[in-house]
């Protein structure tokens, strides 16, 4: 081995990398261990601090009046407060939905499955609770005796609001703790542990290695951090792209499924932290640690 892989072999920790990676053989020599950094989920902590942001306005609205003097906040709050005097807690259901819309449309880092099915659920908890109520006083005027039905109070913009806003961050910060990779002198190891079931393991050998990417995203090349894609089959394999071909396949006549699945078109290389080494620390160094390694293979 070289000096520049050596320094790299004196700085790990071996027996954290054997012990957060048993698939490491006894012959396979660690060099490097890394995971996403905290800034790498920075787009989803910011949806989480708007949602927590919209659900705080939106309680303002409700319980005070506007603020003194003139300004955006005065301006926010008075549009809360006409969105609420319009079509009262309803109002606040369709501005969750249309913020889970616009995050999914635009098919970003924090557009995925889970953040959209959070956004949505934000908006679900007022409207069910309001149909609750609803129900409740139509029956009311059928049947005598009805049990009193729960009503939508001010104080729950904050309540959810928190509680969305730390469940949020809670499962950001285990999501970016499920990735951990490992370089040793013969492969790249790529180790995924969600939720504890959602498990993946993949070694990848030197000899399949074909090519090497880095792309750091625009925060990454401010703040150090990026991405390296490591290429088996000759080319970018991997890519995220949002259309509407779901909604095309399960309801060809539905405009509603149609707009509800849509998702802006672009071709970029995947983001997935289980296809890449994601958002790890100085990724140009780990870019020529793995070459030396292919070179030395």
């Amino acid at each position: 081995m070289d000096d520049f892989i050596l320094n790299f072999k004196s700085k790990v920790d071996v027996q954290k990398v054997r012990e957060s990676f048993p698939e490491i053989s006894d012959s396979e020599v660690p060099l490097w261990f890394g995971s996403p950094t905290v800034m790498s989920m920075a787009a989803k902590y910011l949806l989480a601090a708007l949602v927590l942001m919209a659900h705080m306005i939106f309680f303002w609205a409700a319980k005070f009046e506007d603020i003194d003097g003139e300004g955006n906040a005065n301006l926010v709050i008075g549009i809360a407060k006409s969105i609420l005097d319009f079509s009262g807690v309803l109002g606040f259901v369709i501005v969750m939905f249309a913020i889970a819309k616009i995050n999914h449309f635009l098919n970003v880092s924090s557009s995925g499955k889970w953040t959209t099915t959070w956004l949505i659920i934000n908006g679900c908890v007022p409207f069910v609770i309001v149909l609750f109520d609803w129900s409740g006083k139509i029956l009311g005027y059928f049947i005598d005796d009805i049990p009193d039905t729960p009503m939508w109070m001010d104080w729950y913009y904050p309540l959810l609001g928190i509680i969305s806003f730390v469940f949020a961050v809670s499962m950001t910060t285990h999501y970016r703790n499920s990735f951990q990779y490992a370089i040793t002198d013969k492969r790249v190891h790529i180790r995924k542990k969600f939720l504890y079931f959602d498990t993946s393991s993949v070694g990848i050998p030197f000899e399949k290695v074909e090519n090497l990417k880095v792309e750091p995203p625009l925060i990454g090349r401010i703040l150090g951090f990026g991405n390296v894609y490591i290429i088996t089959d000759g080319r970018q394999s991997s890519y995220r792209e949002g259309n509407d071909s779901a909604s095309k396949s399960i309801f060809p006549n539905s405009i509603l499924s149609r707009w509800i699945l849509i998702q802006r078109n672009f071709s970029v290389s995947s983001e997935d932290p289980s296809e890449c080494l994601y958002c790890i620390n100085e990724p140009m160094l780990v870019y020529r640690l793995i070459n030396e390694l292919i070179d030395n293979s």
